[in-house]
């Protein structure tokens, strides 16, 4: 029998009606740039450990004040009886010069997949960890003007800077990538490789995540490092109790197990005219030494915390944070930061806000001491007046599509 031209477009038609009922591939993304003034220091290198710490104010034009620039793809798949398949990748890039961030990566922000249900939900791959799901969440955290966790997207870590075994060029590492990025706490890594993480339903109000991400540096002679995290939060009208863990692993010796361990809890409650927010956490360095000129030893907690008030006026909303942390080791870090959001549409907002922190005086007081030209008790050039003062003051525009 011959199926009539017209017929074929109407059956093929209605297949492909059905399939998109089916499945779905949702498009989205965030353009965010913005115009800043931006006073930090500058100084020594592995390449020139001896150039001194100088001041320097820079005027430029930046992305991610309010949210990282990313776009990405939600797929999502109807397989029956309430499960559904689903998928995510997502791209972070810089939107002043359109390179890819994340160290290059295509998908380096997220690339998931996995199943939903009744159940939960599991997604297996690089995620997004549940701590820093709930850190950012609070208030004005996570933007550029956060004086507590500011977008830094990056932990100072341990491994990074050499672990800190003693060597002046990484303590100063460690400085440039904790103190001079304007946050005042340490901070902890955000997405994870070779990842497997479940987000369970709603139970009355409480929810929760949990992850594990396994490393895949394991040598004949040392096991592979293992990093997991956590949350439990409860909603109640206008209360918010949140909880996080974050215990994140590096490259382990036949000797040594280094870690990076975040503990947090916040309060949240929304009085109609203002939502205020009190967080504490807890950062901890496992199994790293401190460098001598710190006295030594194994790293002393970090005991950090911020207030932060959001008041909505009218299609604003102003919001105000402080932000400190202090610790045996690396000293106290203070900040305050200030930002204001004009709604022009559900999708489009302008915003401005100033930050100033000052972070980890024992370590400043450290690479400061002595005059110009000596080498201090971390064998850097001394003489530098607040080595950890960071100032940032700007205005931009977010897209969210």
């Amino acid at each position: 029998m011959k199926i009539k031209p017209v017929c074929l477009v109407v059956v093929l038609g209605m297949i492909s009606t059905a399939s998109q009922a089916q499945s779905s591939v949702t498009l989205y993304g965030v353009l965010d740039t913005y115009l800043q003034s931006y006073k930090t220091n500058v100084g020594p290198t592995t390449a020139s450990p001896l150039t001194p710490i100088q001041s320097i104010t820079l005027t430029k034009i930046d992305g991610g004040g309010m949210s990282g620039n990313r776009w990405g793809m939600r797929v999502s798949e109807d397989l029956g009886g309430g499960l559904s398949a689903i998928a995510n990748l997502e791209s972070g890039f810089a939107m002043d010069t359109g390179a890819s961030n994340q160290g290059g990566r295509l998908f380096g922000r997220r690339a998931t997949v996995g199943l939903t249900g009744g159940f939960g939900t599991v997604t297996v791959g690089r995620n997004a960890s549940p701590y820093t799901d709930v850190v950012y969440n609070t208030s004005i955290n996570g933007t550029v003007f956060d004086p507590a966790y500011g977008n830094t997207g990056a932990p100072v870590s341990p491994i990074q800077a050499g672990a800190l075994q003693g060597n002046s060029v990484n303590s100063l590492a460690f400085m440039r990538q904790g103190g001079f990025t304007g946050a005042t706490w340490i901070g902890a890594g955000i997405w994870f490789d070779n990842s497997i993480k479940y987000i369970s339903p709603n139970f009355s109000g409480f929810s929760g995540a949990f992850m594990y991400a396994a490393g895949e540096d394991k040598t004949t002679s040392v096991a592979a490092s293992k990093s997991v995290s956590a949350n439990l939060q409860y909603a109640n009208g206008p209360l918010r109790l949140i909880g996080g863990y974050q215990s994140e692993g590096f490259a382990r010796t036949a000797t040594t197990k280094p870690a990076l361990e975040n503990t947090f809890a916040t309060v949240v409650y929304d009085f109609g005219v203002a939502k205020a927010s009190f967080g504490a956490n807890r950062a901890k360095y496992k199994d790293v030494l401190a460098p001598a000129g710190l006295g030594g030893g194994n790293f002393a907690a970090q005991k950090e915390y911020s207030i932060a008030v959001d008041v909505p006026v009218g299609a604003a909303v102003l919001s105000a944070a402080y932000g400190r942390g202090k610790g045996d080791t690396l000293g106290s870090s203070t900040g305050f930061g200030l930002q204001a959001t004009y709604a022009l549409s559900k999708r489009t907002n302008l915003y401005a806000g100033a930050v100033s922190t000052k972070t980890f005086d024992r370590l400043t007081s450290a690479i400061s001491a002595g005059p110009v030209g000596s080498n201090n008790a971390l064998g850097l050039p001394g003489g530098v007046s607040s080595p950890g003062r960071l100032e940032i003051y700007g205005v931009g525009i977010r897209h969210r599509f």
